[in-house]
């Protein structure tokens, strides 16, 4: 090929590939998305604590997104089980648009609770890792889905809110904190 020739057929393949990229990064369908883990999955991956996930994205109605402002596009109710816990634990976020999907900022318990001796991501009983963040989490499109990845150190609570335990999932933990979800029925989220 002549080279003339050959850098606009480049060109054409990197923003093709650059398109599809963008394409991915659409933000998530509204609805209900839901992962249950097998024994087997679970076995492979000892590490994993959790072993059921859903999260629910609903578009702001119009009051809320006028009380919250324009850069604010959805609400996500993210809950997750672990192993041996009875109780799910929740982080609802107000969601972003970003390049990849929507980032969701997550709540805090109303809890006053001692400070941890450790910082290690788990359920802890009476105890908080820290209040001074909210903790982030994202929610991007796939094909098949959504991917739940947890963007700072996150704490989940179960219902009424008010109290432990707490469960602390971060970043850096590679067994427990990014989901891949699939589209689900609405009864799943509650």
């Amino acid at each position: 090929m002549h080279p003339n020739k050959a850098l606009p057929a480049v060109l054409a393949a990197v923003i093709c590939g650059l398109c599809a990229n963008v394409a991915a990064a659409e933000a998530p369908a509204p609805g209900c998305y839901e992962r249950v883990y097998d024994a087997a999955h679970l076995a492979a991956h000892v590490g994993q604590l959790v072993v059921r996930v859903t999260v629910l994205v609903k578009p702001l109605d119009a009051t809320e997104a006028a009380a919250l402002g324009p850069s604010l596009a959805a609400e996500a109710h993210l809950k997750m089980w672990v192993k041996r816990q009875k109780p799910a634990f929740d982080s609802f976020g107000a969601c972003r648009p970003t390049n990849s999907g929507m980032s969701c900022e997550g709540s805090l318990s109303a809890a006053e609770a001692d400070a941890c001796k450790t910082s290690n991501d788990g359920v802890h009983r009476d105890c908080r890792i820290s209040t001074a963040t909210t903790g982030a989490f994202s929610i991007a499109a796939r094909p098949d889905g959504v991917m739940v990845t947890i963007l700072r150190r996150l704490e989940l609570v179960p219902e009424p809110y008010d109290g432990g335990p707490f469960l602390y999932l971060s970043p850096g933990n590679a067994e427990n904190h990014a989901f891949a979800l699939q589209p689900a029925p609405e009864s799943s989220c509650k």
